[in-house]
């Protein structure tokens, strides 16, 4: 891509913390370092927060553990990946709303504390941090829109494209854990572009029954962004007969 003006980036999300598929972090980590993108957005879920679904006890030690494991393999992540935009997914926000509503001032004070650890360390890391929300949650780079992702049904990267995706323009999202490009139907054209996770999914006993799980495979997305409409080509990664099969030499001609 020497002389050119396009900017190229990876994005990557939903490693779901101590669920995450190592095999796939070290493939990620090695294809940034060869790619060497302008770049790297990560779009949220990289905790997975689990013991905050339904209220972590301060009485709780097992699940006290389990998001002490969580967090310490989050930032481990985020230490190898070194994302320079930051996008909170629905599992970050969990702890976002427990610091708020918490009925125990102590798992109240904690996850104060958390958000406040998390935030200083991504600006410390100079990176760009965007709420998990619909609107404000958004990041732009061109023509093309990144999003972690507000619905999950089976329409959800068709729905999101013609939600955020400019005419003529792409929307990448997480949340959905499945590898899928669409097009939209919408005037000046569209896509829509799910990268799937970086999750060890057998680990993720709570889809464990429903069908849709079937759907889920881990991956991410790359690719290159310039000037104006339809200036852009995206590129999802994923495994071709178990291995990684990656262009990192990406130039225009």
């Amino acid at each position: 891509m020497k002389g050119s003006t396009a900017e190229s980036f990876v994005c990557f999300g939903d490693a779901h913390g101590d669920m995450c598929s190592r095999s796939t972090i070290d493939a990620l980590e090695k294809h940034i370092a060869e790619l060497k993108p302008k770049h790297r957005i990560c779009l949220g879920d990289m905790f997975d927060l689990r013991s905050l679904r339904k209220g972590v006890s301060n009485q709780d030690s097992e699940h006290y553990d389990s998001l002490v494991s969580d967090l310490t393999q989050g930032y481990n992540m985020l230490e190898r990946l070194r994302p320079t935009v930051f996008l909170n997914g629905n599992h970050e926000f969990r702890l976002y709303n427990t610091a708020e509503n918490a009925a125990s001032g102590i798992v109240r004070q904690y996850c104060q504390e958390g958000v406040e650890k998390l935030e200083k360390y991504l600006r410390k890391m100079g990176c760009k941090v965007y709420p998990y929300h619909y609107d404000q949650g958004v990041h732009r780079i061109g023509s093309v829109a990144f999003v972690h992702g507000y619905t999950a049904n089976m329409a959800a990267v068709k729905q999101h494209a013609e939600i955020y995706a400019d005419p003529g323009g792409a929307v990448v999202m997480g949340h959905l854990h499945r590898i899928e490009a669409v097009q939209a139907v919408r005037h000046g054209g569209a896509k829509g572009y799910s990268y799937g996770c970086l999750a060890d999914i057998p680990k993720l006993t709570y889809a464990s029954l429903r069908p849709a799980t079937m759907r889920w495979s881990n991956g991410w997305v790359f690719g290159i962004v310039g000037k104006g409409k339809k200036n852009f080509k995206i590129w999802q990664a994923e495994k071709t007969n178990g291995k990684w099969i990656l262009p990192t030499n990406l130039k225009e001609i």
